[in-house]
């Protein structure tokens, strides 16, 4: 399906996908593009990669296939970079949590080989790093690809076929949509989760439990990877935490109230709806 795939950025996600494009893809020449020279090592240690680079026109030349997998802040510059080198035609795809800026940033852009369309795999975890990567992280997970009027429908057909390899699930969503979608159900929760670390004493932090681990455990994720998102996402982002502030503020009420019935609906509400999916 494709000759070269060059992968940049050889964390978990970017390490997880080369081990999944080995599998996948045998026939494939697999290059990962990192400036970590520890993430290069283990990879082809691994057998994920046929080479390695740390210049990104060195790793995307002649490339049929581009995926970034770095934060999202960084995707304008390394395309222009991409561009210049890859075969003419080439798909280019990231695997970031936004994709309105993105797109827009695209398509003020005419690019010379490239075709672009955005991805982004609904996985991963607070852990980070090579090391953390697995071939399997993207086998049950939900793909998001995202295309807009300026999308090329025939190179959007072979993105689609490149992740239906890869994972279970396949949506097409419009870039706004997505971070609607996930500004709700991603963004918000890693925004909680701080605000809620944050929240407890550190009198109280030695005795937290499972509970207080599960409910946060996202706050433990890369800031360098999550502040880019919750900047791009910020209209999204900021409409949740309002929601959700209207919702603390009926719990408050409901607590405050003498009666038991209402706060005990309220709680079974929640049940239902958490045991449903």
């Amino acid at each position: 399906m494709f000759k070269k795939i060059t992968i940049i950025g050889l964390g978990l996600m970017g390490g997880s996908l080369a081990a999944a494009c080995r599998k996948r893809f045998p026939k494939s020449t697999i290059v990962g593009v990192t400036r970590s020279r520890k993430a290069l090592a283990f990879a082809l240690r691994k057998k994920w990669l046929n080479e390695g680079a740390e210049d990104v026109a060195r790793g995307a030349s002649g490339a049929d296939l581009v995926i970034l997998c770095t934060p999202v802040d960084a995707h304008l510059p390394i395309l222009g970079k991409v561009d210049r080198v890859v075969k003419p035609g080439a798909l280019v795809m990231d695997v970031g949590s936004v994709k309105g800026s993105i797109h827009r940033d695209i398509n003020r852009v005419s690019w010379k080989r490239m075709s672009f369309v955005g991805a982004h795999p609904m996985v991963g975890s607070h852990e980070r790093g090579i090391d953390a990567a697995t071939p399997g992280l993207y086998e049950n997970g939900i793909v998001f690809l995202t295309r807009d009027d300026k999308t090329s429908p025939k190179i959007f057909r072979v993105a689609k076929r490149f992740w239906e390899k890869l994972s279970a699930q396949v949506v097409t969503l419009s870039p706004d949509l997505h971070d609607s979608l996930v500004g709700e159900i991603s963004h918000l929760p890693h925004a909680v989760a701080a605000c809620l670390v944050h929240t407890v004493s550190e009198r109280s932090l030695p005795s937290a439990a499972r509970g207080f681990r599960d409910t946060t455990r996202i706050a433990a994720s890369d800031p360098s990877v999550w502040l880019p998102i919750f900047r791009a996402n910020k209209k999204n982002v900021l409409s949740g935490l309002r929601c959700f502030e209207r919702e603390i503020r009926y719990f408050k009420k409901l607590l405050r109230s003498d009666e038991v019935n209402p706060l005990r609906r309220y709680l079974e509400k929640a049940q239902k709806i958490r045991q449903s999916f």
